[in-house]
């Protein structure tokens, strides 16, 4: 069974977004598109399937009650009617993305915990999609790979430790020494500055986002990484780097010249709450290299400034900040940080290992979809399953011509294709 810890700051945070939106494209509802080969199946077998695998997912029965230092966990019994629909679209992939953006502005049912899965089908012949959707309060990007290992994974023989979302590098409860401490706050000062880069007069943000997909073949990051002795979040940072560099020397010319300060989710949950409802994440700053330069040039300077996210000493700092520090300083912390001149494009990535079925049919690809809360200007994910890489890239519809960010990015990783012997 998973440990519950009392909600954190940067739970409530999430809510507190979500407040300040105008539009219900700048909410915090997260989740994913996985998509099956083989015949629709029946909802109400959905349903069981679902329910019968509840007592190890805690971060279904949950729901946050209360407010500040007071608020908890508290167990709801999800109704499965109304959490786990159907819905039939028309035929083409255009038409799948359609319907999902319009499921991301539904409002959450009240009295039960805020998830939902919707079987869509109807847009291929031989396949149908399971659209899940969930409060990022309540989970994280990690917490959802848990779900859907538990829910479509192999049963036999997985243990807690065999999950893909697992941050083996940190221990629960651990002290991090007095050295450590004072090495990671001065990284992460280092990068708490006020750059003022997305506060252009010309074009205000918004809070209306266009959601885009593109895919790209696993093996294209993984050569890239292995060549260049990196890993495969470094080549996905060098991409988004390189797109949005090449972007904004007509489209945003104040990011067009300096480095790029970008924040990553440190994923820092443990094996003993894989599945427990919360964040066990901290958007740990970096600023990716900037300017004119190769697209491999760039590569290589952004393994010099990764080294920190991948630090097993540095993730036990982040982890005593999220679980140690007390309420009101960590809420103090998130607030100094997300005011507008600091608030900046997030980049996550995801790899999922484990095989996931539901019956016959199995998944082949799982789209991931990110949040991109007042003020940010872009959000970025890339999920890898198996052959194929999904990128999700959530924009601000008031940054000029940011279509071609998708694109851009890609060119960039074919870039890095190019060059790799």
């Amino acid at each position: 069974m998973s440990r519950l810890l009392n909600p954190s700051a940067a739970d409530l945070l999430m809510y507190e977004l979500e407040r300040q939106a105008g539009h219900p494209d700048a909410n915090s509802t997260t989740g994913v598109v996985v998509h099956l080969r083989g015949a629709v199946p029946d909802l109400a077998g959905l349903r069981d399937h679902v329910t019968a695998r509840l007592a190890g997912l805690p971060c279904l029965t949950h729901v946050l009650a209360g407010d500040g230092p007071q608020a908890r966990w508290t167990p709801a019994a999800p109704d499965m009617t109304r959490q786990i629909r159907a819905q039939q679209v028309d035929s083409g992939p255009e038409a799948l993305e359609t319907a999902v953006r319009l499921l991301l502005r539904a409002p959450w049912p009240e009295g039960v915990p805020t998830w939902r899965m919707i079987l869509l089908h109807g847009h291929e012949p031989d396949g149908f999609a399971l659209l899940y959707l969930t409060h990022h309060a309540i989970q994280d990007a990690a917490n959802i790979g848990a779900v859907f290992e538990t829910l479509f994974g192999q049963r036999s023989g997985q243990g807690q430790g065999q999950f893909s979302v697992l941050s083996r590098d940190v221990p629960s409860d651990a002290r991090p020494p007095l050295r450590q401490t004072l090495s990671s706050a001065v990284t992460l000062l280092r990068h708490a500055r006020k750059h003022h880069l997305w506060q252009w007069p010309d074009h205000p943000l918004s809070d209306r986002r266009d959601l885009t997909w593109i895919q790209v073949p696993s093996a294209s990051l993984r050569t890239a990484a292995r060549v260049g002795g990196v890993s495969t979040n470094d080549v996905h940072l060098a991409a988004l780097a390189h797109a949005i560099t090449q972007w904004a020397k007509s489209a945003w010319p104040r990011a067009a010249g300096r480095a790029l300060p970008v924040l990553v989710p440190v994923n820092l949950r443990t094996a003993d709450e894989v599945a427990a409802p919360g964040n066990r994440l901290f958007l740990a700053p970096i600023d990716l290299p900037g300017g004119s330069m190769s697209v491999s040039r760039r590569l290589a300077h952004t393994r010099a400034v990764t080294p920190a996210l991948k630090s097993a000493g540095h993730k036990t700092v982040l982890r005593a900040a999220l679980t140690r520090l007390p309420w009101w300083l960590l809420r103090r912390i998130m607030a100094a940080s997300t005011v507008p001149d600091r608030l900046t494009v997030c980049a996550s990535h995801l790899v999922g290992r484990r095989h996931l079925h539901y019956g016959e049919a199995a998944v082949h690809r799982i789209d991931p979809i990110i949040i991109c809360p007042p003020g940010v200007p872009m959000a970025v994910a890339t999920m890898t399953y198996g052959d194929t890489t999904s990128v999700c890239f959530r924009v601000d519809r008031a940054l000029p011509d940011a279509d071609s960010l998708p694109l851009l990015w890609r060119q960039a990783l074919t870039d890095l294709a190019d060059t790799t012997p």
